[in-house]
């Protein structure tokens, strides 16, 4: 027990001079890098093309499935647009993004209709799991009473704002009953009709009505700033990058890539505190990441990010983590 006490200990030792070695290799490295708050759209462009080839490979190529988007919309009798639902897919899993139904129509079911259409289509794709975000003025009651379950709650807003991660296994139906395309409201005259195939002047309709909503419960505290940050060698390589936004107060990290020859010199943890100095200069008071399992979890829990929530919904054994960093 001894011997091996003491080979552990030089180890240490020479992993001690190592790491001075190391520390004086990267910061050369990292003296030689140019950091912009103002990258381009090609950088951002390459930024995603890093992600995406990382992500596929973790994942050998299941990533980007089932790779459909799911848009529904609800029209009067008129063809105005009084309700729909937008998710993505990714990783087997759909995103509920977009939920709205018109005031004066709330009381009818649509919101269920939409929701539940939307998952049957998603799991007729192969998709496992739906997953959603929603701000307590919003609805997470309305998404348990249709059997989602809450895996955490973010509570880094201010004015008594927390926001909801709920998420809801799907089961792929054998014989999926046929979605009704047209709709009879009690006592109300006429029909009402679902789009699956809705315009991009229709679609702005659904987004504009939940700005609408957000703006009539919190007023102008959404607004905030983009954050686009890219790291260039002095060779005119680009070494990595960073998006993300500021609203009510917070840094919402959208994503971070470096290049793999640059991990390890500390440019994730420049990029992070550019990131996060100019959203504190803008007021925020906390920050929000999200990160696969596989992707950056110890990284940001080195730099102070706690986890709030703990998603199941991927294919096993990934999870997704949910983490939540304040500012003193």
């Amino acid at each position: 027990m001894r011997l091996r006490q003491r080979k552990r200990e030089n180890l240490l030792y020479d992993n001690k001079n190592w790491k001075k070695e190391a520390e004086m290799r990267d910061s050369e490295v990292l003296n030689q890098i140019v950091f912009s708050e103002t990258a381009t759209k090609e950088e951002i462009g390459w930024l995603g093309e890093g992600l995406e080839r990382f992500n596929l490979d973790q994942t050998r190529g299941e990533f980007s499935q089932p790779g459909i988007e799911i848009n529904q919309l609800i029209k009067d009798p008129d063809g105005k647009v009084v309700g729909g639902v937008n998710a993505s897919t990714m990783y087997r899993v759909m995103h509920l993004e977009v939920l709205w139904v018109a005031d004066e129509y709330r009381k009818y079911g649509l919101a269920s209709q939409l929701v539940l259409g939307a998952e049957q289509i998603g799991a007729q794709h192969g998709c496992l799991s739906t997953q959603t975000m929603s701000f307590s003025f919003q609805a997470p009651g309305f998404y348990q009473k249709l059997g989602y379950k809450v895996l955490g709650i973010y509570t880094g807003y201010p004015f008594g704002i927390s926001e909801y991660v709920l998420n809801k296994r799907l089961n792929s139906p054998l014989n999926p009953v046929a979605r009704p395309q047209v709709l009879t409201l009690e006592g109300l005259a006429g029909e009402f009709s679902i789009s699956d195939d809705p315009s991009p002047q229709e679609l702005e309709v659904l987004h504009q009505g939940l700005h609408g909503h957000v703006v009539e419960n919190i007023g102008d505290k959404y607004k905030g700033m983009a954050i686009r940050l890219a790291a260039k060698h002095a060779s005119g390589e680009l070494a990595g990058g960073l998006t993300g936004f500021t609203t009510i107060n917070n840094l919402i990290l959208e994503s971070m890539w470096v290049e793999e020859k640059f991990r390890g010199r500390g440019v994730g943890s420049r990029l992070l505190d550019m990131a996060e100095q100019m959203a504190i200069k803008n007021g925020c008071v906390a920050s929000q990441a999200i990160c696969l399992s596989f992707q950056g979890v110890q990284f940001f829990s080195r730099r102070g990010f706690e986890i709030y929530g703990i998603s199941d919904s991927y294919p096993a054994p990934v999870q997704e983590y949910h983490m939540i960093k304040r500012y003193p």
